[in-house]
């Protein structure tokens, strides 16, 4: 994620850790897609600035930035963490979400990754705006899919743990 939370405007460029990486519009969405894949197999979706999610291999949810707030997995929900930052320093304040609000977002995430799906299946839903590796559109939407697909697949489940993060 980036550092700066208001500054997400040149993922393609930026973003080399991801690797493949692509940015699309979608039919009905104000801003771009924009998707990555790190060597480690986790891939991240951002749509826009927010929301968001970044995932393991399996499609299991590690962290996700919504409405301002960083979400982190902790195995079995999820901490959310906000900055507090006043003259003389910056506090991170962490916050376990219940099991009802847990579900709540992963319920919410679900949702948009229907539509997401529903409009990568549609001919004229989607335009590629830049992929890396250049000329290889077909098979990063292909990836695409099958990242939505897993994610849909384990939208009720978080990742494990993040080693040394509690």
């Amino acid at each position: 994620m980036a550092r700066n939370e208001q500054d997400r405007e040149d993922l393609m460029r930026e973003a080399t850790a991801l690797f493949p990486r692509a940015e699309l519009q979608l039919a009905h969405e104000a801003f771009p897609l924009f998707w990555g894949q790190k060597q480690s197999g986790h891939f991240s979706f951002y749509f826009g600035s927010d929301p968001v999610y970044q995932f393991d291999q399996d499609g299991f949810l590690r962290r996700a930035y919504l409405e301002g707030a960083l979400y982190r997995t902790q195995g079995n929900t999820l901490a959310r963490l906000t900055r507090v930052r006043n003259s003389e320093e910056s506090i991170l304040n962490r916050y376990d979400l219940s099991i009802t609000e847990v579900e709540s977002l992963l319920q919410t995430m679900a949702e948009r990754f229907r539509r997401l799906e529903s409009t990568l299946l549609e001919d004229s839903g989607v335009q590629t705006i830049q992929t890396l590796p250049e000329n290889a559109e077909r098979e990063l939407c292909d990836q695409i899919q099958a990242h939505v697909q897993l994610v849909l697949q384990h939208s009720d489940q978080l990742a494990p743990r993040i080693r040394g993060k509690r």
